[in-house]
């Protein structure tokens, strides 16, 4: 295993590689293009675009410390193809749990790349000794939620006609691990 923080290539079920490392200032434009382009399939996050903002973004990646919140990417021919982060909490009651988010891009899914960079971020989460991890999902997600299922998480609540994409009220699945 190791430090969780480390960078590691990693071979996906189709046998493309894809390095994943924390991510680093000089990713911001990257970053923006990867959640981006996540967004703009408008099913999947709840942002419908993030600003192109570089220098807001580097101070957003700046923000993970590796301590109380961490941010990975998975990079291929100098492209972020996908993400994800966790976020402890803020008060000393809830400071046990992280907030974990995931974007991967469309090209890059179904090939094994959401299952290693979710068992990163547990592992971390584990090194630095968090006790839950949370997350929420769309329920029209239906790889997502069975990505979270096999990495451990449970249904814990669900938010009814919590949002509205494409016109049609969508529930918000709240789960944890």
């Amino acid at each position: 295993m190791g430090d969780p923080l480390r960078e590691e290539d990693v071979v996906l079920r189709d046998g493309r590689t894809v390095t994943v490392r924390p991510a680093e200032s000089d990713d911001a434009a990257a970053l923006l293009e990867n959640i981006n382009l996540v967004c703009a399939e408008e099913i999947y996050l709840l942002m419908d675009e993030v600003p192109n903002d570089v220098d807001r973004e580097r101070e957003w990646i700046a923000a993970f410390d590796g301590h109380g919140s961490a941010l990975l990417v998975a990079t291929t021919g100098g492209s972020i193809v996908g993400q994800v982060d966790c976020r402890g909490g803020e008060w000393s009651k809830s400071r046990h749990v992280g907030l974990v988010g995931i974007a991967i891009r469309d090209s890059w899914r179904e090939a094994g790349l959401g299952a290693a960079l979710m068992a990163r971020i547990l592992e971390w989460m584990k090194a630095r000794g968090f006790r839950k991890a949370e997350l929420s999902v769309f329920a029209t997600n239906e790889r997502a939620k069975r990505l979270y299922e096999s990495a451990g998480f449970v249904v814990e609540g669900v938010l009814k006609r919590q949002f509205r994409i494409r016109g049609e009220f969508v529930d918000d699945i709240r789960m944890g691990k």
